[in-house]
């Protein structure tokens, strides 16, 4: 007891010498400010000097309107929100559901009154409102969309939330790593002070009218500081808000997406099984590649291309089609992911066909869409394509992988004797117009851009335009990597084994019996 009482003089010494120090030093500063308006009132400065403070803080004031951008308005519900900010812009890894999920939230941060930020019971039922937006966007059809989570996701956004914030107070707030809870509070308790010197201030303004002249310069002054304030403060106050929703709402993606279910190390080792089977008949299992589906009709080129390809790997080009099944090759490159070329059964017009090529592409990560260029029967190439497109339509928690249409057989074009490449764009021999027209049909047939389309030639001695492919499908391997990574996430997050069970219920079992060892036997009582 002795020693907390000697503590508390201490503290309380301490703090009356930083008190006496304080009014040591800003009394004499403040004293300048009567004596300074004394003097310029005796030496009839005082009208000069107010002339003068109002003319800097007109120019501070437009200034400031000039260079910084204007405090954006309350928009309407239907409003687009700009993503200009990085921190405002939307993951590259996002599915289609989180990105709708995403334009809600900036919709929500720009419609929002800043006045909201002022108040403790308005920014919680903000927060709740932006989880909600984004519970109901991913998980339309639950009856309970906000309590799709598990619990350790649910630390797992508490552990990152708490981490940025953490960061935050040391970065951003002034003394946050020195100033103390009981600091904070004891600030807190002495807020009552400011209304003390609102009221003595407008005390001032009173006693000031004995000069009339001095008051209302004096007063058009503050009134154009206080607008200039205002306006400050209006947009610092539209940049919380925004910050704050939009926070909130990346925080409540991550959670109702899925993503916290699944660790960082978890996704650098997965191998899916589809994967898993193909490298065991290839002989190596190792992490999860990029998988890349060849598919098209009977007799278009697509053993060739995966010829073409991965060189080392042979499949079969006989003069009949030999590709019964999905067969899986290796496709090393200089410079190019790990990946794995899937060649494919030519399709044909039966349904079951046409589910198994879908069911194989959404295991795949990019889909190389081989059609000959000198046939025009392609009503089973759009067939095929459009139940494709309509099946990642339809699931929004996936991301469609990026499919590249390959135009073979160009030599086989008119005129049938001449081919003598290269063909460029503006090549005016009759061959490139034949090529070029031939690539536009195709596109147009299949549902392609004119310029989504690659001519090649599949030559055994000679392939054509083959590094052109290369180029196209290194320009498409961003959109494939998002499409592998919600696909390993997908796959990830849903994925339940009996070793997982055993091992969190052997864990269950140390536990219990680690707690039966401390708990202390019962005593009985003294007869």
């Amino acid at each position: 007891m002795t020693g907390n009482k000697s503590t508390r003089k201490g503290s309380a010494r301490r703090t009356a010498s930083l008190i006496l120090l304080s009014i040591g030093l800003v009394v004499p500063a403040l004293s300048l400010i009567p004596l300074g308006s004394i003097w310029l009132w005796q030496n009839g400065y005082l009208l000069h000097w107010t002339g003068f403070a109002l003319a800097a803080v007109a120019l501070v004031y437009f200034t400031q309107r000039w260079l910084l951008p204007p405090a954006k308005p309350i928009e309407s519900s239907t409003a687009e929100a700009p993503a200009t900010d990085p921190a405002e812009t939307p993951s590259l890894h996002w599915s289609p559901a989180e990105e709708l999920a995403w334009t809600d939230v900036t919709r929500l941060a720009q419609k929002t009154d800043p006045a909201a930020i002022t108040s403790p019971e308005l920014l919680l039922k903000l927060g709740q409102d932006t989880i909600e937006v984004v519970a109901h966007r991913i998980h339309p059809d639950r009856k309970d969309p906000l309590w799709q989570f598990t619990m350790p996701e649910a630390l797992a956004i508490i552990e990152r939330v708490s981490r940025r914030l953490r960061m935050l107070t040391l970065e951003r707030v002034p003394f946050g790593d020195r100033l103390t809870v009981a600091q904070a509070l004891a600030l807190y308790r002495w807020r009552g002070a400011l209304d003390v010197a609102g009221q003595a201030y407008d005390v001032w303004r009173v006693i000031r009218m004995i000069n009339p002249a001095t008051a209302v310069a004096n007063e058009a002054r503050e009134q154009l500081s206080k607008a200039m304030m205002q306006w400050g403060r209006d947009a610092i106050a539209r940049r919380l808000t925004e910050a704050y929703i939009t926070e909130i709402g990346r925080a409540a993606i991550d959670l109702y997406g899925g993503r916290l279910r699944v660790t960082s190390g978890a996704l650098t080792s997965y191998v899916s099984d589809e994967t898993a089977a193909d490298e065991t008949a290839l002989g190596q299992v190792r992490a999860e590649p990029l998988r890349i589906l060849v598919a098209g009709q009977t007799g278009a080129g697509k053993s060739s291309l995966v010829n073409a390809l991965a060189r080392e790997a042979q499949a079969a080009t006989d003069t009949l089609p030999a590709t019964a099944k999905f067969t899986p090759y290796r496709l090393e490159r200089e410079g190019f992911p790990a990946a794995m070329i899937i060649d494919s059964p030519g399709i044909v017009a039966d349904p079951r066909a046409i589910e198994a090529l879908i069911e194989k592409a959404a295991d795949c990560d990019l889909v190389l869409w081989v059609a000959a260029a000198n046939r025009a029967d392609r009503e089973v190439d759009r067939t095929a394509l459009d139940a494709l497109r309509r099946h990642f339509a339809a699931r929004l928690n996936r991301r469609r992988p990026p499919i590249v249409l390959v135009a073979t057989h160009i030599d086989r074009l008119r005129p049938f004797t001449e081919w003598d490449p290269p063909y460029e764009a503006d090549d005016q021999r009759e061959k490139a117009r034949s090529i070029r027209a031939a690539i536009s049909s195709a596109a147009s047939d299949l549902g392609f851009g004119p310029d989504e389309a690659v001519p090649v030639s599949l030559r055994d001695a000679e392939p054509y335009n083959v590094e052109r492919l290369w180029q196209v499908i290194a320009n498409a391997l961003p959109e494939a990597t998002r499409a592998q990574l919600l696909r390993v996430l997908h796959e990830l997050k849903d994925k339940w084994t009996w070793g997982s069970l055993w091992s969190q219920a052997s864990g269950a079992g140390r536990a219990l019996a680690g707690a039966l060892k401390r708990e202390p036997p019962s005593k009985s009582p003294p007869k």
